[in-house]
Formats: C-alpha cells, sequence, structure tokens
C-alpha cells in the first residue's frame, strides 16, 4: 500500500458506505505491506474497533501480524519501499553531473553573501505535499532572522498537474502567488539582486534532477501526509553531505526515526512535527540553515549508509518473499486454543498450495515439508508426554471475566496423522517412478486397524464398484465421517492435501458433476473453509444442501426460508451464544462441530468421539437448548430442537408440510436450480451415517438401477438400512468399507487405471495426468 493509511477521524462515520469496504477488503488479501509501522498500527486500531470479531496476533520475531475475520487470513508487514541506488549514484558520480551541479549551485547562489545555503525542494503540485505552508514558513523564517536575508535561497519545484480539477487549480495558483509576494517584498540591502526563492512548474529530466540534488546544502520533504516520500531517499542517497527537513507526515520520516536516527542526543535530521505549526516550521529552516558543516556530514553520511544497505532489491526480495507470509508455517508453541486453530488454519493455506502446484504439475516448493513438518511439530511438543492428548486453555486468565480457568482437552491423533500422510505425500509426487502416486495410496493401507492386506481388500472391492460403472454423471457425497475420518474439532478438520488431489483428479477424470453435501454451513468456520480443493473441483451444498456454492458467480440457497423465519432463528442463535458464554456450557463450543450457524439451522455440539463430556451436561444442555426454542417460538411453529449422536440441532421447518430439510431436499434443489437430469447416467453416492441416507433415496427414487453407493461404516444396523433402502428400489450396486481411507484408495485406483469413457473409446493417462 503506497499511500499512508491515515484516513480522518470521520472515515467509518460520515464516510462509513467506503470505510467499511476498504477496510474488509484489504482483509481478504493473503499479504498486506504497508509503508511504516505507524499505518500499519492505525490499520490494526481500525480493525479493533470495527471488527470486534476479528482475531489480531503478532509474530514478534519477524514482525507479523495476523488478522482472522470470517473465515480469512491476512498477514500485515511494513515494507518500506526504496529506489535502485545504483542507478542513481551512477549518474550522480559522473563527472558530467558534477560539473552541471556546480553551475546550477553557482547560478542560485550568485547572488547571495558567504554562509548561505541552498534549500531544494521537488513534487507533484499536490496539496498533500504542504507546499502552501512550507511557503508561509520560508516568509516566516525571514521575520524572525532577517540577518538570513542576502544569504538563505529556496528553490521550489512543483510539477504541474490535475489543472483541470478545480480544487487543485485553486491551490496551484495560490501557492504561485504566495511565491511571488515573497519573492517580491522579502530584500536585502546589502544584496540587492538576491532573491530569496525561486518557484518552477516543470519538471526535471532525471540527470538534471540529480545535479540539483549535488547543488543543495539542504533537501527539504515536508507533505502533509504522504507514502514513503522516495525523493528524500533519493537525495541522500545522492549527496551524503546535505542536510534533510523531515515533516512527521513522510513515510522515510518513520522509517528513520524507526531506525534511531533521530535520537534526543542525537538528531541526524530535522523534523517538523507539524506543517501547520509554521513557527516551528520556520524554527527547523533556521536549524538547518546553521548547522555547521562537520555535523551535517557527519549525520547524513549515516543515513546515506543506511539507505545505501536497505534499497529497492532488499525491499522487493523482502516483499515477494513466499516464506514470510501466515502461509508459512514456523516453529510455534501452541498454549491456548487460539493457536491451535491458527495454526490449522495455516495448514490449510499451505495444503491449497501444495495441491495448487501437484495438479498443475509444477515443482513442489521446499517450504511446504518445512511448514508442515514445524506444524506437526509444534502439536506434538504440545501434548501430554508420551500422548495425542492436548489440554490448551480456552482464553488468558486476565481476559476471563469469571475469572475460570477453563481448558479445553483434545485427542489430536486425527490431526497429527494426516500431517503425517500429507508429508509422506510430498515426498512420494517429488520421485521419478511412474507409479508413485498408486505406491502412495497403497502406504495408506498401514494406517488400516487390520492391516494392510484387509486394506487391499477392502479397496479392491470398493474400486470394482467404482470400475462396473466405469464413468459417473453425477457424484454425491458427504465429507466428514466418509471423505475425512472425524477431527477432534471442526475447526481442526482441515482437508490434507493428499485427499484433496485424489478427489480433484477422480472428479475430473470420473464424473462429470461432483457435489459435496455437508451439514456444516458454508463459510464462517464451514466447508470451504475447510476444503482445500482448487475451485471448480465440485459443487458444495452446504447446510445439508440448503446453500449452495458452484462457484463465485453460481450461488444459491432454499428460497422456502422466509425472513422472517430466518429472524426467528437468529434470535435463537444469539440466545444459544449467551448460554455458551455461560463457563458451565463454553467447553461445548469447542468440542466436535461446536456453535455453527447454518442456513436454516443451528448446530451445537453436545459431545466428542472420545465422549469427554459427562452425559448429565449433555442433557443440562438439551434442556436448556428446549428453553431457548420455546422462549423464541412459544407455539412451535417455525423452529423443532433435534437430538443426534453428538449434537444437537435446531431446525426451522419447511413452510407447509412441517417437514425438515434433509440431503434429499438438497439434491432436489440444485438438480430444480441447475437444471440437472439424473437420468442421464451414473451416479454414485458416499456417506456414513443415517442423515445421509435421504441423499441416497432421493437418487435412488430418480433413477434406481443407475445408482452405484459406496458407505464408510462398520455399524451393522447402518449397514442393513443402507442395504434395505437400495433394495426396495431393485438396486444391488452397494459397498461398504470401513475407513475414508479406504474409498481415497479405491477412487485413487479408478482414477489411475485405464478409463474407458462412455462413447469415446479407450483413453489413457499420459505421464502428467499418471503423476496428478
Amino acid at each position: 500500500l503506497h499511500i499512508p493509511f491515515q484516513p480522518p477521524p470521520e472515515f467509518l462515520t460520515k464516510y462509513k458506505m467506503v470505510g467499511d469496504p476498504i477496510l474488509r477488503g484489504i482483509l481478504r488479501f493473503n499479504k498486506v505491506g504497508f509503508q511504516t509501522h505507524r499505518d500499519r498500527a492505525k490499520f490494526l486500531e481500525l480493525v479493533q474497533k470495527t471488527l470486534p470479531r476479528a482475531r489480531i496476533a503478532y509474530e514478534h520475531g519477524v514482525d507479523i501480524y495476523t488478522v482472522s475475520f470470517e473465515g480469512w487470513t491476512c498477514s500485515l508487514g511494513v515494507f518500506p519501499v526504496s529506489i535502485k541506488n545504483e542507478d542513481f549514484l551512477a549518474i550522480a558520480q559522473d563527472p558530467q553531473t558534477v560539473i552541471k551541479a556546480h553551475e546550477i549551485k553557482d547560478e542560485m547562489m550568485q547572488h547571495s553573501g558567504e554562509g548561505g545555503a541552498l534549500f531544494f525542494s521537488v513534487e507533484r503540485f499536490d496539496y498533500t505535499k504542504g507546499i502552501l505552508e512550507k511557503l508561509r514558513a520560508w516568509k516566516r523564517y525571514f521575520e524572525l532572522h532577517p540577518e538570513r536575508k542576502g544569504l538563505d535561497v529556496l528553490l521550489q519545484i512543483a510539477v504541474t498537474n490535475r489543472r483541470t480539477v478545480e480544487s487543485y487549480r485553486k491551490y496551484q495558483d495560490d501557492c504561485i502567488a504566495l511565491a511571488e509576494s515573497i519573492r517580491d517584498s522579502i530584500r536585502s540591502e546589502e544584496y540587492p539582486e538576491w532573491r530569496c526563492i525561486r518557484f518552477e512548474t516543470d519538471g526535471l529530466q532525471r540527470v538534471q534532477l540529480i545535479a540539483h540534488y549535488l547543488a543543495m546544502d539542504v533537501g527539504v520533504v515536508t507533505p502533509a501526509k504522504d507514502g514513503m516520500n522516495l525523493v528524500a531517499k533519493e537525495m541522500m542517497v545522492c549527496n551524503p553531505s546535505a542536510a534533510l527537513m523531515l515533516s512527521s507526515g513522510a513515510g522515510t520520516e518513520v522509517q528513520l526515526g524507526m531506525a534511531g536516527f533521530y535520537k534526543d542526543e542525537d538528531k541526524c535530521y530535522h523534523r517538523v512535527e507539524d506543517i501547520a505549526d509554521i513557527e516551528s516550521f520556520a524554527k527547523t529552516f533556521y536549524e538547518a540553515a546553521i548547522k555547521d558543516k562537520e555535523s551535517r556530514k557527519r549525520h547524513s553520511e549515516s543515513i546515506n549508509q543506511f539507505l545505501c544497505a536497505h534499497g529497492i532489491d532488499e525491499w522487493s526480495t523482502a516483499f515477494l518473499d513466499p516464506s514470510w507470509t501466515h502461509e508459512v508455517i514456523r516453529p510455534s508453541e501452541v498454549r491456548q486454543l487460539a493457536d491451535f486453530y491458527m495454526l490449522m488454519n495455516k495448514t490449510a493455506q499451505v495444503r491449497r498450495q501444495i495441491v495448487e502446484v501437484v495438479l498443475k504439475g509444477m515443482p513442489v516448493k521446499h517450504h511446504f515439508a518445512i511448514s508442515l513438518e514445524n506444524a506437526k511439530n509444534a502439536l506434538e511438543k504440545s501434548c501430554e508426554t508420551n500422548t495425542t492428548r492436548l489440554v490448551l486453555d480456552t482464553t488468558a486468565n486476565a481476559e476471563d471475566p469469571d475469572g475460570a480457568n477453563l481448558t479445553a482437552k483434545f485427542d489430536i491423533s486425527d490431526e497429527l496423522d494426516e500431517l503425517t500422510r500429507d508429508l509422506a505425500f510430498l515426498q512420494f509426487v517429488q520421485e521419478d517412478d511412474i507409479n508413485n502416486v498408486e505406491q502412495f495410496i497403497d502406504t495408506l493401507g498401514s494406517f488400516h486397524p487390520s492391516g494392510p492386506a484387509a486394506y487391499q481388500e477392502e479397496v479392491s472391492k470398493a474400486c470394482a464398484l467404482l470400475t462396473k460403472a466405469d464413468h459417473f454423471h453425477f457424484f454425491f457425497t458427504d465429507r466428514d465421517g466418509t471423505l475425512k475420518s472425524y477431527s477432534c474439532s471442526y475447526p481442526t478438520s482441515i482437508q490434507p492435501a493428499y485427499s484433496a488431489v485424489i478427489q480433484a483428479q477422480f472428479a475430473r477424470r470420473c464424473a462429470q458433476f461432483c457435489a459435496i453435501v455437508t451439514t456444516a454451513p458454508l463459510v464462517h468456520i464451514g466447508i470451504l473453509n475447510m476444503s482445500t480443493m482448487p475451485e471448480g473441483s465440485c459443487a458444495y451444498g452446504a447446510s445439508g444442501g440448503r446453500e449452495w456454492y458452484v462457484n463465485p458467480a453460481l450461488q444459491f440457497k432454499d428460497d422456502t426460508v422466509s425472513e422472517q423465519d430466518l429472524g426467528l432463528l437468529n434470535k435463537a442463535f444469539e440466545k444459544v451464544e449467551d448460554l455458551l458464554e455461560n463457563p458451565e456450557f463454553r467447553n461445548f463450543t469447542w468440542i466436535g462441530s461446536g456453535l455453527q450457524k447454518h442456513f436454516g439451522h443451528i448446530t451445537v455440539a453436545k459431545q466428542d468421539n472420545n465422549n469427554s463430556i459427562p452425559h448429565r451436561k449433555s442433557v443440562l444442555l438439551y434442556e436448556n437448548l428446549a428453553k431457548i426454542v420455546h422462549e423464541v417460538d412459544p407455539m412451535g411453529q417455525t423452529l423443532t430442537l433435534r437430538e443426534g449422536e453428538l449434537d444437537l440441532k435446531i431446525f426451522t421447518k419447511a413452510k407447509l408440510s412441517g417437514r425438515i430439510f434433509n440431503k434429499g431436499h438438497g439434491i432436489r434443489l440444485i438438480e430444480r436450480k441447475m437444471g440437472l437430469k439424473l437420468t442421464d447416467g451414473n451416479i454414485l453416492v458416499c456417506g456414513d451415517s443415517e442423515t445421509d441416507i435421504p441423499m441416497l433415496e432421493e437418487c435412488l427414487l430418480v433413477a434406481p438401477s443407475n445408482v452405484f453407493t459406496i458407505w464408510v461404516t462398520t455399524d451393522e444396523s447402518l449397514q442393513q438400512k443402507v442395504a434395505t433402502t437400495c433394495s426396495r428400489f431393485g438396486n444391488t450396486n452397494v459397498e461398504f468399507v470401513s475407513s475414508p481411507k479406504v474409498l481415497l484408495g479405491a477412487m485413487g485406483k479408478a482414477t489411475i487405471r485405464e478409463l474407458t469413457v462412455r462413447g469415446l473409446g479407450p483413453v489413457h493417462f499420459d505421464d502428467d495426468d499418471h503423476h496428478y
């Protein structure tokens, strides 16, 4: 951001219509570089004031702030832009330039007495540059120090621009008129030909500009508010003998001040704190004019050395360094719940990059493995000794209003296992062996509870079903428990890179339309935050298929939910939020799915996979949620509370029938909205729980003989229900597997095999396809 970020106080009141989008828009970038620490601090101040839900963290070792808001994370750094020193020095050291500089100095100071100083200022003719204040201070300078008449000269070059804008034209005319008045009114009896100011509006070619830098005794850069003001750096790089006047509005002044060049005991430049304070401004002119040459040279050489060591190459290297942002994970400690969630969010960013380069056949970057290894080490070191048990503070004690020292306890074995598999995947995809992906898929068998042989047997059966279908027009699948093993908490259930690559390639090679249908919300810790697949790989049906994301331009929701119903659901959600702030219930916000606001329903976790919550507390939670539903909807016409194995859900009922929206309705919704014809070809349905059965039923209802289904479950009761559902429609295309790894293995094998596309004959993978 090359302009200053110092908005006026009314930026978020009078200018709120643009102020809010600017703040939120900046936070959507992965990385934002401010010119100065002052600008970054102002931005963070406004974020804290206006976006209280934004999470801000600081990494002291690398001076990076990260802001997480609405599922996005942005890194904020300070990158003071500089100049290409070599180019300026080459011209400054050219003998012809030195000769021109002497000529300029002689011509400008020919009517001045001994000891006079040439002040030089050059900028665009813009009100932000503080030219009018500078002229007023220059006039006041001679009023306060008449003894300097006949000595000092200000050469002001203000390059005219925007004359067609009335406010600019008036400002420029006022400045020119004031300069002429000063030139005519301030005279010296001793040196009658002397003039205190020359005001020019034509620009200078670079050689001429640098010659002026060499000729000056004092460089003047005093904007009201501005960016880095590179002209100040150009001046001091070219002329290490000149003094420098800087206003606090100049970015270079902030950088030099932060670097220690303006200390009480040793000030290397002259600072104008407030250019509107004409008296102080005039005083600074005087201090610069009378400074002895030895001190001036010593101070300026210090600045010169600093600027020469921090040129444009350093700036570009730092700003473009891919290892700088939050996307690169550095060694860290995981002490608080926020640390855990933020670390897992960072792995999501890295995994998305891995998936992108692997699918595009680009080289895998070295820092990918370093990031994932650092994340894995951070989690392992933070666990209790010789366990995968993570115990975290849920808030800093000083911030906890009730003084409770609450801790969250997690079994993070799944998170660690997935990181291990991703690290192994990175090694395999970088090998030259043409069968590297097949070999990786085989390694997943080492994680099977019954061993590699049992894994291979299951994969073969599932792959046989996929091969029997040959190709799918439609692929509808659940995610958690089906394609992704359950994590300790939904915000940590990041899709592994290897899984995203397998799914994306299966979607590309073995199916025409793919959709993940999940009960999770779309965003705000939803499926789009957890997924690491590239845009366009599949559609996402969130909230049980009640809200759909196909691509940025194609999104839609269930239109049977009225605004009035959503209003009641929002009231219930706010009350549930307040309930979970109570220390007695606060742990329900970080177990399992936590608290999720979906389109059309609310989910509250009541238990986790490890049954760490006492049954009585789950019952108490249910009772309190029932009270909230009754308070918000006393007649029970709109809201209903349903209990599942691990969570509680508050639904809005359908307008007429009172039915609960399920995944089958979600498929019907996208079928209607996108004009899909499920009768056109084979359909693959995958799931792992009873909430996925309506999805299977909907497809069987439309095209019973075309449906193929794979279920990830060892629950015999659920297996029976799935088999019975299929048999009702005369369908026997069903297979059961024990874990998501088996399903992924089958999908990977099916993708790698020789693929026969219906009506087109056999299609073989080329090397790039085979290597993903």
